[in-house]
């Protein structure tokens, strides 16, 4: 089983290039690109965590004092990124509370409130284009920062910008970030004729996944305004990703699967929790 998923992963996915790029060419990246935080969703399956603290999940405190939305910033920030806009809309007050207007954190931090709706994330970076916390001439990386990042060896957000802009020197003009598959949540079955042959359980399933994290060139801002509007709730991947791949303009950079934990239930909390543990115990055994 394993050999013929690895062949399907295979003819499914080869790798793009990334830019080379100096550190003045990436702090100049850095310095025209805002990072907006998209959180202003629900959280269904971790509702019954936020909503009796009365907080968006981003704004949890997880055991080192930080947020998930707190934590989300400092990799950006340590990284060169100075500019942000949180999307909120759900328990806004307390990622606001939290956040507050970013000096504490060393960055700027602005708001784009949905409207009396929530617009999901293709009608949120509209509404943001339109109040103009997204300047239309700057670039943009889109970060839900329940998608967090762990064990990335290196500087993510540097290797997300050449990734990207490896992809507009082909035209591109937005590129998801993904991991190389996702494991199965069942027990799995090869069958022949009816006989199960072979057993594995919760086999690795390579199909490129979207972790949550894109880069927008400016030339991206006409398809918002074009394919979103503020009267229905949806996210851009299910409509702008299909588009931009019809005219080939959607490029994609993957990162090790290890490095992603989409923390959306409360078993993926928990992982978070206890990596962020791991961390603070090896920290102060140096």
């Amino acid at each position: 089983m394993k050999a013929a998923l690895d062949q399907f992963g295979k003819a499914i996915y080869s790798p793009g290039q990334k830019a080379s790029l100096s550190d003045a060419e990436f702090q100049q990246f850095a310095d025209n690109c805002v990072v907006a935080l998209a959180v202003g969703g629900e959280g269904a399956r971790l509702k019954a965590v936020t909503d009796s603290q009365q907080v968006h999940k981003t704004a949890l405190r997880l055991p080192n004092g930080e947020t998930m939305a707190e934590r989300t910033i400092r990799m950006y920030k340590e990284a060169g990124f100075h500019d942000f806009v949180a999307l909120v809309f759900h328990h806004a007050q307390s990622v606001v509370d939290t956040l507050g207007d970013g000096s504490r954190l060393g960055v700027r931090i602005t708001y784009s409130h949905d409207p009396e709706r929530p617009v999901g994330r293709g009608g949120a970076i509209r509404n943001a284009l339109d109040n103009g916390s997204i300047p239309r001439d700057k670039s943009l990386i889109v970060h839900n920062p329940d998608d967090q990042i762990i064990r990335y060896e290196g500087s993510f957000p540097r290797d997300i910008v050449a990734g990207h802009l490896a992809g507009v020197e082909r035209g591109m003009l937005a590129t998801p970030i993904v991991v190389d598959g996702t494991p199965y949540t069942y027990t799995g079955m090869m069958i022949e004729n009816g006989v199960v042959q072979q057993i594995e359980m919760y086999p690795f399933i390579p199909i490129p996944t979207h972790v949550g994290v894109t880069v927008f060139s400016p030339g991206v801002y006409e398809y918002f305004t074009r394919l979103f509007d503020l009267s229905k709730k949806v996210d851009f991947e299910s409509v702008l990703f299909p588009l931009l791949s019809q005219e080939r303009k959607l490029y994609s950079f993957m990162i090790p699967g290890r490095c992603w934990l989409s923390v959306n239930d409360p078993k993926a909390l928990k992982q978070l929790n206890e990596y962020i543990q791991s961390e603070q115990a090896a920290s102060a055994n140096r």
